[in-house]
């Protein structure tokens, strides 16, 4: 075929891959509990490309305390999510009302104080829409770059890469893999976006990882920090009890798990000898250069978390799992 049949067959291509795009709508979902920072989200979803083919909702279980919120956005429909379980967390229950509530073919999580960067929209869904892929997650960065979670981010891999499981902080799903997989787990209470992740993975499906789809996140206080960790430490437990065919992902890919855990549950050992503590050094050279002391501090409380919910202890849950 001669140069002419090739841009014919090229222009044909991109007509019908804008087709689909006409034709297919996108649901953007954000679930939220009070977090007036929202209203920057939202602000910042203002200018995203192509608004007529875009929807906005919100599900926020704050007892109408958003109001204000609320009514600076009149496009965005906004759910009032009302806690009849009296749970004090239903982020899995407000995602798949989200979920329920929205009309897309492409369904949108992000979270709220997550700021988009020019064009985050179009590179998140495009291998949607272009058929190659189910599920893409983009790339989250703080304002300052320096955090542990922006290491872990960068460790997420590279343009065109896969992903054994996400968070939903910046994720875009084709609607049917959704409801195939049944939607989100509302029994776990935690990291029900990461049991998603697994069960799409064994169902086959890829997770696509997209940089250039970025938001940037503001993680809060050092004490917020922290307080995620321990709840993150508690999840990760959670998730291998009812995934226990990865179970050896804890002394391959989430040993750090295991060893900071186990590290924790002997601290009592530095009582008769000090030097245990000095094993803590390793971790801290090794970040020397991203806020050693609140990665190595973030880890300890992590493994507290696996500890606590692995043994049930009491001490510290009620204030740290409620947050």
């Amino acid at each position: 075929m001669g140069p002419d049949g090739e841009d014919c067959d090229a222009r044909l291509h991109q007509d019908a891959a804008g087709a689909r795009r006409r034709a297919t709508t996108v649901s953007i979902v954000l679930v939220n509990k009070g977090d007036s920072r929202i209203a920057r989200t939202l602000e910042a979803l203002r200018e995203t490309d192509a608004p007529q083919l875009i929807e906005i909702v919100v599900v926020d279980a704050s007892q109408r305390e958003l109001e204000g919120v609320r009514l600076a956005f009149p496009s965005v429909r906004w759910i009032d999510y009302e806690n009849v379980t009296r749970k004090s967390r239903t982020i899995a229950e407000q995602r798949n009302v989200g979920v329920a509530s929205s009309t897309g073919d492409v369904v949108v999580f992000l979270d709220a104080n997550c700021i988009p960067v020019p064009d985050w929209l179009d590179q998140l869904i495009t291998p949607i829409l272009s058929g190659a892929e189910n599920i893409v997650v983009g790339r989250i960065t703080s304002p300052s770059g320096a955090t542990i979670h922006d290491v872990v981010s960068r460790q997420g891999g590279h343009d065109g890469s896969y992903l054994e499981e996400c968070a939903n902080m910046n994720v875009a799903y084709r609607r049917e893999v959704i409801e195939r997989l049944g939607g989100f787990d509302e029994q776990l209470g935690f990291a029900e976006d990461v049991d998603f992740a697994w069960r799409a993975r064994d169902a086959g499906l890829r997770i696509r990882f997209e940089p250039s789809a970025e938001v940037v996140h503001d993680w809060g206080s050092v004490e917020e920090d922290l307080s995620r960790a321990f709840r993150y430490g508690v999840a990760r437990v959670r998730l291998y009890r009812k995934h226990t065919s990865r179970v050896g992902n804890l002394v391959r890919s989430d040993r750090y798990i295991t060893v900071y855990a186990l590290y924790v549950m002997a601290l009592p050992v530095a009582l008769f000898f000090p030097e245990y503590l000095l094993l803590l050094l390793y971790p801290a050279i090794k970040n020397r250069k991203q806020q050693p002391l609140l990665t190595v501090a973030y880890h300890l409380i992590y493994g507290l978390g696996v500890l606590s919910e692995l043994f049930h202890v009491p001490t510290f849950r009620r204030g740290l799992l409620t947050r």
